[in-house]
């Protein structure tokens, strides 16, 4: 009787250990499969499910939407009030799908919806519209009512031999054509876009063969501190050099990129293609504070920078003679990521620079808890009073956090004026040099030291 009861015992405590271990697998799935802000599918989640049902059925529609202007909330009132609003966007897109619809965010604000066709008898545009009209309800943050608009790609089926993450793909390129016409709207892929798209797609796989071909080159505009005429820095950039040995602007090839791993790895390559032209400059004699520049292009993410080709270039370069400049808006989807790889980043003794900060004026209020050493205006801005007064106020902010201050985009008299009516010295830009080949960088320090030479400026 005593050996039946501690049999049953040991078994109802295995299988209680067994329906644990199930249970715990269970969760471990799930946060593998889902947003943990906001319930939805996550983007593994979204592709094992769409890659599903792409073997069982070939009809039916992808929705693509982001928040408009969603980075002013989360500058203005913080990232958890904008997590907030995540929340509830999810909650209200999750509402009013069809029933065998999904629903995933992706990251940021973005959200994808999938709607078989025959729960889709009201069209997809309809479900559409459904949605944008239950995002814009206002929503009570910290006793304030927001109003937030969306902006919507639609891909329809039926599809035959395209993958999940072509499908995904097609929806987004529809977003990006309902964004550029004035947000707020909702637009169809067509045949039209795909063309585009295979267009670019095509592109794109010539410039990765140009980059492996070694045809993307570093080449150097130089900076230049104009109230006492030195040469103090100069930016890396990248040109295409053409079968004609012209090189193609920096424009010209971010025409051909929707990859941000192409971007990367441009980044990587003429930074990498750069380091033997740093330590030959500075063998000659560079001054001891002239420094690189080196743009993190805006789609690169954090975890990019950290794990990526960027990272590992960068370490070739010495850290005193290197400048990190980022935009602003590359913060966005992981400030608190970014800010720790910029303090790193600093910790090695690179200076960490903000750019294009007189751009935004929410992001203003962020840049006292930054690891920064410098701000950077884009004297391109100065076009109104407005965006004057803007970069009046960066100047101003630059000074009392005790920041360096430069300016980009200098291209006449009247920028170099009003940037150093406000203490902008450090400038850049085609009104005081153009691009230049490394051989073209390498004279113009040699005409600078001649000049200090004469000045009695060094021995």
């Amino acid at each position: 009787m005593l050996i039946g009861l501690f049999i049953g015992v040991a078994c109802l405590g295995a299988l209680t250990g067994v329906g644990s271990i199930v249970a715990r697998q269970r969760r471990l799935d799930h946060r593998a499969t889902h947003d943990s802000l906001t319930g939805l599918w996550n983007r593994a989640g979204l592709l094992e499910q769409l890659s599903d049902r792409t073997t069982r059925e070939h009809d039916f529609s992808v929705l693509y939407l982001d928040l408009d202007r969603f980075k002013s909330i989360n500058d203005s009132l913080g990232h958890a009030a904008g997590d907030e609003v995540l929340q509830v966007v999810g909650h209200r897109i999750a509402e009013v799908i069809p029933d065998d619809s999904l629903a995933a965010r992706l990251g940021g604000d973005e959200f994808v919806v999938v709607c078989p066709a025959h729960e889709s008898s009201i069209g997809p545009r309809r479900i559409a519209e459904r949605i944008a009209a239950a995002i814009v309800e206002p929503i009570e943050i910290n006793g304030r009512l927001l109003r937030i608009g969306s902006s919507t790609g639609i891909a329809a089926g039926p599809w035959n031999g395209s993958s999940a993450t072509e499908i995904i793909g097609y929806a987004n390129v529809a977003l990006h054509r309902a964004k550029s016409n004035g947000r707020g709207r909702i637009d169809v892929f067509t045949n039209e876009m795909r063309n585009e798209l295979d267009r670019r797609t095509a592109d794109e796989q010539t410039l990765r063969a140009a980059i492996d071909a070694g045809d993307i080159v570093p080449f150097f505009q130089p900076e230049y501190d104009v109230e006492n005429g030195r040469l103090i820095g100069a930016e890396i950039l990248a040109r295409w050099i053409g079968p004609d040995g012209s090189p193609r602007s920096a424009a010209t090839i971010l025409t051909f990129i929707d990859d941000p791993s192409t971007l990367e790895k441009i980044t990587s390559s003429v930074v990498t293609q750069a380091i033997p032209i740093i330590r030959r400059l500075t063998a000659l004699g560079l001054p001891a504070d002239f420094r690189f520049r080196v743009n993190i292009p805006q789609r690169c993410t954090p975890r990019a920078w950290r794990d990526g080709q960027i990272a590992s270039a960068l370490r070739g370069i010495d850290p005193n003679r290197l400048t990190i400049d980022l935009h602003e808006s590359s913060r966005v989807d992981d400030p608190e990521g970014a800010d720790r790889i910029l303090r790193t980043l600093r910790d090695t003794g690179a200076r960490v620079c903000l750019e294009d900060v007189a751009g935004s004026p929410t992001a203003l209020g962020s840049v006292p808890d930054l690891p920064l050493d410098e701000l950077r205006v884009d004297a391109r801005r100065l076009t109104s009073p407005t965006a004057t007064a803007m970069v009046r106020v960066v100047a101003g902010l630059a000074r009392d956090l005790g920041l360096g201050l430069s300016a980009t985009g200098v291209e006449t008299s009247a920028h170099e004026q009003l940037l150093g009516e406000i203490g902008c010295h450090r400038q850049q830009g085609f009104l005081h040099a153009s691009v230049l080949t490394a051989h073209g960088l390498e004279e113009e320090l040699m005409h600078d030291a001649l000049k200090r030479v004469s000045a009695g400026l060094i021995a």
